[in-house]
């Protein structure tokens, strides 16, 4: 069982047993008092930490917490020690003030909320390997409640199926009101063989792994994510979208649209979300022959002045079926956009010519290759001549700049455009999932404590994703990212000196402006760690 060194509680009064054991005194719980085969009084116990000789105290293991975790017992500090305590503040409120924390409790009970807000708190600092988290809580915490990673995988397996989704409709119920809900896909990859839905498939790290695809809702109006499901990584992404939608109703999920990319678009998906009357705004390819019609019906005058949406940008929107739905298809063309295409399709064309002087023969296939843009006339025996063919070039050019948007929604061009583009904040979310929580790969190795740990790694993702909302204008003038600012919270650090005295170093500017972004004050911060210490 693990110990927080630098944690202390009261010595429980009636119930337990010291013993000696090399040089610590062992502290007991009695669960069962009984008499032997012989009529001799024994009991049954367990440890529960161990005493701390000079003050009386008791250093808590995991059986502590799992026993008298409910009880409004004070945590005290090791005295003669450092914290670092700017992170775990500043994360502690973020989880406050989104009702985060509440929810928790009455989902989880007060004990199971406080250790799971702690794994929060540990992967929003330090990411998805939980082999120190014991350390970080004895440098990095005051009164929260302290995690080991032995204690951390069985937390993990502790969250069951209907707490999760108890939490999430609280959650929704608070944050998607009148809301365009961004969905998109994603996939964590595994070496363990024993988590159910890992299986072989497209993956977007392109890893040689196993992989569990994760589907999640992200509100546009808070950036916050909203709620996610997992399913097998060999489930192609478009096919799963009526099951993730089938979960709205039990999630309260109404009156709001949906926005996704290209990749979701497919006649059945279009069929089932205007058919069950979701909104909703969804990218299309642009060589679907619905859509090069649509664009072929605006193209002439679409950079007329009566059509621009926003600075290089011009959109005419056409009524009429696609993907088996009346709705709108918005056709965008973006000048700047095509430019880029065009020299790129250019240079493309240059380089392979430069190929083609070099090579004194081809192959049947690599002559089809080449003429995606050129005339080759390709002898029996490999020699081949070739010229550019401008026709070819100037068709794969006729749609550069183009894009196409459709909806069923009553907005105009320049309205869908913005709520389209504004989806990207789900890619960075996910983003944040891989990368500043590190759970590109999971670390765990059967179901159970995969669906806690992805869990609380969501809960996590909320509190990064508020730390970016908050902080962005700060963050792009200083180029940081988000470790930087854990970073510059983290040297904010309370001395607890042997004469109980809490001594706390001067907050900087930076500091300062980094709370306050927050609706938090210094004082707040002061009344944080006297709290931590006098209850």
């Amino acid at each position: 069982m693990a110990l927080c060194s630098k944690t202390k509680v009261e010595l429980p009064k009636v119930g337990v047993i010291v013993r000696r054991r090399g040089k610590y005194r062992t502290v007991y719980k009695v669960t069962r008092t009984f008499r032997n085969s012989l009529g001799q009084p024994t009991n049954e116990r367990i440890t529960i930490g161990i005493l701390d000789e000079e003050s009386g105290m008791l250093i808590p293991n995991d059986n502590y917490w799992k026993h008298y975790g409910d009880t409004n017992i004070e945590l005290l500090p090791a005295y003669d020690s450092v914290r670092s305590v700017g992170a775990s503040f500043l994360i502690g409120n973020i989880f406050k003030s989104l009702g985060v924390t509440d929810i928790l409790e009455r989902c989880l009970g007060t004990e199971r909320a406080k250790l799971s807000l702690t794994a929060a708190l540990y992967m929003a600092a330090r990411g998805n390997i939980f082999e120190h988290v014991l350390d970080f809580c004895e440098g990095f915490t005051l009164h929260e409640r302290p995690l080991s990673s032995q204690s951390a995988s069985k937390l993990f397996a502790s969250i069951t199926y209907d707490e999760r989704m108890a939490f999430f409709k609280a959650w929704a119920s608070r944050n998607t009101q009148g809301a365009y809900l961004a969905y998109d896909v994603t996939s964590l990859s595994s070496y363990a063989e024993g988590i159910q839905d890992t299986e072989w498939g497209y993956n977007r790290d392109r890893e040689r792994l196993a992989q569990l695809n994760l589907g999640c809702y992200l509100s546009q109006e808070s950036g916050l994510p909203i709620f996610y499901v997992t399913y097998p990584g060999s489930i192609v992404d478009k096919s799963h979208l009526s099951y993730m939608m089938a979960y709205n109703s039990e999630l309260g999920i109404v009156g709001v649209g949906f926005v996704m990319d290209k990749g979701f678009c497919t006649t059945n998906n279009i069929r089932y979300m205007k058919g069950n009357g979701l909104d909703f705004v969804i990218g299309v390819e642009i060589g679907h022959k619905a859509t090069r019609g649509a664009v072929d019906t605006v193209r002439e005058g679409i950079t007329s002045m009566r059509n621009r949406t926003t600075q290089g940008i011009y959109a005419r929107s056409v009524r009429g079926t696609f993907y088996g739905a009346y709705t709108t298809m918005h056709v965008y063309h973006d000048t700047g956009l095509a430019e880029r295409q065009r020299r790129d399709l250019f240079r493309t064309v240059e380089s392979w010519e430069e190929k083609l002087t070099q090579l004194k023969q081809l192959t049947i296939r690599e002559a089809k290759r080449y003429r995606a843009y050129f005339t080759i006339d390709l002898a029996k025996d490999g020699s081949f001549t070739y010229k550019r063919n401008y026709d070819k070039i100037d068709t794969a050019a006729l749609n550069n700049g183009y894009f196409c948007i459709l909806t069923n929604t009553c907005m105009n061009s320049s309205e869908v455009l913005d709520v389209y583009r504004r989806k990207d904040m789900l890619e960075k979310g996910f983003d944040d999932l891989k990368n500043h929580i590190d759970m590109r790969r999971m670390h765990t190795h059967t179901t159970a404590t995969t669906d806690g740990k992805l869990f609380l790694a969501f809960i996590a993702l909320i509190a990064v994703s508020e730390l970016q909302a908050k902080l962005k204008k700060m963050m792009r003038e200083k180029s940081w990212s988000k470790d930087s600012v854990i970073a510059e919270l983290e040297k904010i650090k309370v001395v607890y000196a042997s004469d109980n005295r809490r001594l706390m170093n001067p907050i900087t500017k930076t500091q300062r402006l980094i709370i306050e972004s927050f609706a938090l004050t210094v004082d707040d911060l002061r009344a944080y760690v006297a709290n931590a210490y006098d209850g």
